[in-house]
């Protein structure tokens, strides 16, 4: 899959095995049935790997884009919220929009919505 303007990049910061903790967090989102075929890899250029060789892509259909952006974002809250604590972020992007998770966060349904409203609105445009 390339980048197009319906993609939305998630990527990670910190944790102590980034490679590993992006297997695992690409695990959970493939456990969702809406998401799964959503999700493909992006090779990082070489030189920006840092021991990560992809990012995660969510391909977003317009027909899907009022649902996946906020089970995308809740999946991966509850992610987060599931591991040991640690230093883990969680930087989800679509074009300039950036919202950024972390297992410490204390999120609403009203804030991880108003979230999604946000990823929604950049996709759509």
């Amino acid at each position: 899959m390339t980048t197009n303007e319906h993609a939305v990049t998630v990527t990670l910061d910190g944790g102590k095995d980034p490679a590993e903790d992006l297997r695992r967090l690409e695990l959970w989102l493939r456990a969702d049935e809406a998401l799964a075929p959503l999700l493909a890899h992006r090779e990082r250029p070489g030189g920006d790997a840092m021991g990560i060789g992809y990012d995660l892509m969510v391909q977003v259909l317009q027909e899907t884009l009022q649902a996946t952006a906020l089970s995308l974002l809740r999946c991966v809250y509850d992610h987060l919220r599931n591991r040991p604590a640690d230093d883990l972020k969680v930087i989800v992007q679509a074009r300039d929009v950036q919202v950024v998770l972390t297992g410490r966060d204390t999120l609403t349904r009203g804030e991880l919505e108003a979230m999604a409203a946000r990823i929604r609105q950049a996709i759509g445009e």
